[in-house]
């Protein structure tokens, strides 16, 4: 009997009849934003149908799909450490897939969740090391509402038989597997048509097992940890600002403040955390700024007479790109809190004003000494804000 074919574009509906679907024990094939691929409920007789379907082994390996980093920070990595979290936050919903060795708790938590299932998870690494399982986030829209709405652990494994390339659209599932699944949800071409990117994350780093979407660099990137300051212009307070926070953490660290300040890229193959930046990087933007200015003669000079060099600055304005990679966000203002927020709905938990007691003034037009007077009450709060983030 033929799949049924429903249109991921009707979302309430397709939403509730996929979700009532997998809690029942039915294969469904779902649309991600790399390929499409058979969901399957966890907790169901239908894990040996899909096995039997797709020749699979008596242990897949079975990818865990979440509808959000936050519910799989919740539910199933709540010890994940730093570096973790900031792939979770940075990547989550999107292509990588991260693979993870559970803390005793964790593994707890997996045996309540998942029952017999739990032996179908397991990835066996290197000899004596514990084994691995591997969680997802597909991003794309009905797909997360689906794995929400259904309340229970999904995997999702590419719809296609071994060794065939990968369906990328609805059209492209083989007759093979719609004779043999219960619906195909026809979400279009997928976004990037190719794999995500595998990562396995461990005491000893960071590793790509697979190639995909995000490249290797791009991921080191991304552990760094982001600091940004945020002001209106981004040519006086923020880069005041990201210079002296990039010479105190450059001290405590043992690096450099240009290893620190700007944009890292750690090469191919080196930990997380390692330098440069060892893990810290800290960047500035405006929410009204243009691209490319340098910063103002006074705030060089004030900067540099606290020790730090503006030098090198050229501004950048607060895009959704640049707040989404920031782990905390300074503003100057309450008025640049509120901004960007509105910006960033999502980077309200995260964004807090520079200094607590009040706004700190822009100096623009004003003389060296009110630059100098600026660059000191910065250098204050700065010290204070960094020991409680990097104590």
């Amino acid at each position: 009997m033929a799949a049924l074919l429903l249109d991921a574009h009707t979302t309430e509906s397709t939403v509730r009849q996929v979700s009532e679907m997998l809690r029942a024990g039915k294969l469904v094939v779902l649309p991600t934003e790399t390929v499409y691929g058979i969901a399957v409920n966890l907790l169901s007789p239908a894990r040996a149908r899909l096995k039997a379907l797709k020749q699979l082994p008596d242990n897949p390996h079975w990818v865990i799909h979440v509808p959000s980093g936050d519910h799989a920070l919740e539910r199933y990595l709540p010890d994940l450490p730093p570096v973790g979290r900031r792939l979770v936050q940075k990547c989550w919903p999107g292509p990588v897939a991260l693979q993870v060795q559970p803390s005793a708790r964790e593994h707890t938590l997996l045996q309540a969740l998942l029952g017999d299932a739990l032996a179908e998870i397991w990835v066996e690494n290197m000899p004596h090391s514990a084994p691995s399982y591997t969680l997802r986030c597909p991003d794309f829209f009905v797909t997360q509402e689906i794995l929400a709405a259904a309340g229970v652990p999904v995997a999702i494994i590419g719809a296609n038989p071994s060794g065939m390339e990968q369906a990328t659209d609805a059209a492209g599932v083989v007759e093979a597997v719609r004779e043999n699944v219960d619906a195909v949800v026809d979400g279009g071409p997928t976004r990037y048509r190719k794999p995500s990117t595998l990562v396995r994350l461990d005491a000893e780093g960071l590793k790509v097992l697979r190639p995909g979407v995000i490249d290797e660099r791009i991921l080191y990137r991304l552990t760094d940890m982001v600091i940004l300051f945020v002001c209106s212009g981004n040519t006086c307070r923020s880069p005041m600002a990201a210079g002296i926070a990039a010479m105190m953490i450059a001290e405590k660290l043992g690096t450099t403040p240009a290893d620190v300040l700007g944009k890292s890229a750690k090469p191919a193959g080196s930990k997380a955390g390692e330098k440069p930046g060892a893990g810290v990087l800290v960047m500035s933007a405006g929410v009204h700024a243009s691209r490319g200015m340098r910063a103002t003669l006074e705030a060089v000079q004030a900067a540099k007479e606290l020790g730090a060099d503006l030098g090198a600055h050229l501004s950048q304005p607060a895009t959704i790109d640049v707040l989404r990679r920031a782990d905390v966000i300074y503003t100057m203002t309450a008025a640049h809190l509120e901004e960007v927020v509105s910006i960033l709905p999502s980077a309200a938990k995260k964004t807090h004003r520079l200094d607590p007691q009040g706004d700190i003034d822009d100096p623009i037009g004003a003389d060296s000494r009110t630059y100098r007077q600026v660059a000191g009450h910065l250098q204050e709060v700065i010290r204070m804000r960094l020991k409680e983030i990097l104590p």
